[in-house]
């Protein structure tokens, strides 16, 4: 009976998210590494720059320092709802970086579930590319569904730490 309840909370727990984490090529650490705008796909506004936030500080936990784009600078309502807008000040600043690799991705879920207990769910894609050939070298998806008392964004730290386990760092100071 012990069996049966401890595996029926396993399988429990384990629906609560889903990963599909590949591991990378090794990457050096010390390189040029550039996070690029993330498309949100979440109904929820401006989702994808707090994705983007947190995975700038969980790659500088991991020993990478990264350069986010700058900051579309505009009070015009239209051009902030309108992404193109953003996409295009970031590839016209990108192409005076001295990058080696580009992180972006999109953000397909970054709310509350409705419902007596509102549990947050999150759902993320990571790609990193060559700067140079602009090929997709590593990516990675992950969902989770956090508990009543769980925050959104904690539980965005969550998935972002666990694709990034997935990427190849390697220090060469």
């Amino acid at each position: 009976m012990k069996r049966i309840l401890l595996a029926a909370s396993i399988a429990g727990l384990s629906a609560c998210s889903s990963y599909q984490v590949p591991d990378s090529p090794v990457f050096a650490a010390n390189s040029h590494w550039v996070i690029m705008p993330m498309a949100n796909h979440s109904n929820t506004p401006m989702a994808a720059e707090k994705v983007e936030e947190i995975l700038n500080a969980q790659l500088y936990a991991k020993g990478i320092r990264a350069t986010i784009y700058p900051e579309l600078n505009t009070n015009d309502l239209a051009v902030i709802i309108d992404d193109s807008a953003k996409r295009r000040q970031a590839q016209t600043w990108l192409a005076s970086q001295p990058a080696d690799y580009i992180i972006t991705g999109s953000v397909e879920e970054w709310h509350y579930k409705s419902g007596l207990d509102g549990e947050p769910a999150v759902g993320i894609t990571l790609e990193i590319k060559s700067a140079k050939s602009k090929t997709t070298l590593w990516r990675a998806t992950g969902s989770r569904g956090g508990w009543g008392r769980e925050s959104v964004s904690g539980t965005g730290h969550i998935v972002i730490d666990e694709l990034l386990d997935g990427v190849n760092v390697e220090n060469l100071e």
